[in-house]
């Protein structure tokens, strides 16, 4: 009798040994397919917020990322906002075509990342208009920085396009945010200073403080 209770509790201890190995290699594999799931996801998102051509941050995402930034300022502090246009992107589509354009695009994208730190934000709005967030700024800093990537992108040539460097430039509407700005006003004081640089001959910046003490 004390024989088969032994043998009884070997094969009983083994079934439950068994049941445990096999619980910890279902919750191995639930872990793995939780982790791919997050993975596939994290993907999705990208996709969802990135401008396929460019790889930049889409409109978008720019926005929500914009207003997160501004609900962050605090009164005494600083972000740059600036709206950016390639000038004359539409002759370059007309003569070269539209694959030259889009080496363009990509050109300013490359550039950009090159002059930019890496908490800037800088998005594609739409068509050959680009938008950027500088946090922690003042006028002078952001000044500096939009003038580095306009001299940058007008000494940038694409590869395997027949566009020499010189032949491309862009202008920027500049403005800053403070605590408290609405983000659509400010994005619509940054246009505006667009629509001066390219009024006053392109290739420039424009900033929309100075107008205002103008």
């Amino acid at each position: 009798m004390l024989l088969v209770t032994l043998i009884w509790m070997c094969l009983f201890v083994g079934h439950v040994y068994r049941l445990r190995q096999r619980m910890r290699q279902r919750r191995f594999a639930l872990q793995a397919h939780q982790d791919t799931l997050r993975g596939m996801m994290r993907q999705l998102e990208d996709l969802a917020s990135t401008d396929e051509l460019t790889g930049l941050y889409n409109r978008r995402r720019f926005l929500r990322m914009a207003e997160v930034e501004l609900s962050r300022l605090r009164k005494g502090h600083q972000s740059g906002l600036a709206l950016i246009d390639l000038d004359h992107f539409k002759r370059i589509n007309d003569i070269h075509g539209h694959a030259t354009g889009d080496r363009v695009l990509q050109t300013f994208a490359a550039v950009a990342r090159s002059c930019l730190r890496d908490d800037d934000v800088l998005a594609r709005y739409g068509g050959e208009e680009f938008v950027l967030l500088l946090p922690n700024t003042d006028a002078e800093q952001f000044s500096a920085c939009c003038e580095r990537l306009r001299e940058a992108f007008a000494n940038a040539q694409p590869t395997d396009v027949c566009i020499e460097a010189g032949h491309l430039s862009l202008s920027i509407g500049l403005t800053l945010l403070n605590a408290g700005d609405d983000l659509d006003e400010s994005l619509q004081q940054a246009d505006e200073a667009l629509y001066c640089a390219k009024r006053s001959g392109r290739n420039r910046c424009a900033r929309a403080w100075e107008s205002v003490r103008a």
